[in-house]
């Protein structure tokens, strides 16, 4: 489960190898289907791989790699999109798509993901933020001190943290003051709207305004690039 914004506090898995050395799963052969026989109905499973259905025996399927990426940011980063410490059916399996294989629902070591999800989550904060700056150069500049020296794991997780809880709280008060402080304006045609119990409400907490904000700004180009603005109604001047 992704750490949610609104915690200052990033958890972090208590999973440590006693060595404190980064531990690694035997790497399967490059990210290549292998032939194989057909799989049974009642062991056949379906995972979304970057839009791909890929087929896999459920039988076959390993236990989580026991590695450690927080030890390695720049290799968590590589791994979350092209890996073989999971091999599948003779393919790698990229770090962000492991919950396609554990999750509960899958019919796959259900418990395993039960002991991975907090620590995977926390890569996904990373990995997710790293893919905002165009080079690894980029990605350190902005997660070092005066100094240079580079974040710890936890600072970075505590620091990604903190600059989205205040984008958060940006969003939420540029969206009514974009629309003249009225987040029913026409020209937001009802996105802050929801329905409960067969009737309409307008949204007032931050994160659901937050969440509609954003969504406007990626779906509306008049309203991203600030053409539709609404001003804000005159106040009528006293004698």
């Amino acid at each position: 489960m992704p750490v949610h914004a609104t915690q200052r506090e990033v958890q972090v898995s208590a999973m440590m190898p006693s060595s404190g050395q980064l531990v690694s799963s035997a790497p399967c052969s490059k990210s290549r289907m292998m032939p194989r026989s057909p799989i049974h109905s009642h062991r056949l499973g379906i995972a979304l791989l970057d839009g791909e259905k890929f087929e896999y025996d459920k039988a076959l399927v390993p236990e989580p790699p026991t590695i450690h990426l927080s030890q390695d940011i720049d290799q968590l980063c590589k791994e979350w999109e092209s890996s073989n410490l999971l091999c599948v059916g003779g393919r790698g399996i990229p770090v962000k798509h492991w919950g396609e294989f554990y999750k509960r629902g899958k019919g796959v070591k259900n418990t395993a993901w039960d002991a991975l999800r907090v620590e995977w989550g926390n890569w996904k904060f990373i990995a997710e933020e790293r893919q905002r700056y165009p080079d690894t150069a980029s990605f350190w500049c902005a997660f070092s001190d005066g100094n240079g020296k580079r974040f710890s794991y936890q600072q970075i997780l505590n620091c990604i943290a903190d600059r989205r809880i205040s984008a958060a709280a940006r969003d939420a008060n540029d969206a009514p003051t974009f629309f003249g402080g009225d987040l029913d304006n026409p020209l937001a045609e009802g996105a802050f709207r929801y329905n409960k119990g067969g009737k309409s409400y307008l949204s007032s907490k931050d994160d659901a305004v937050t969440k509609k904000w954003r969504e406007l700004l990626a779906t509306r180009p008049d309203i991203s690039s600030g053409t539709s603005r609404v001003l804000p109604a005159a106040q009528p001047s006293s004698q």
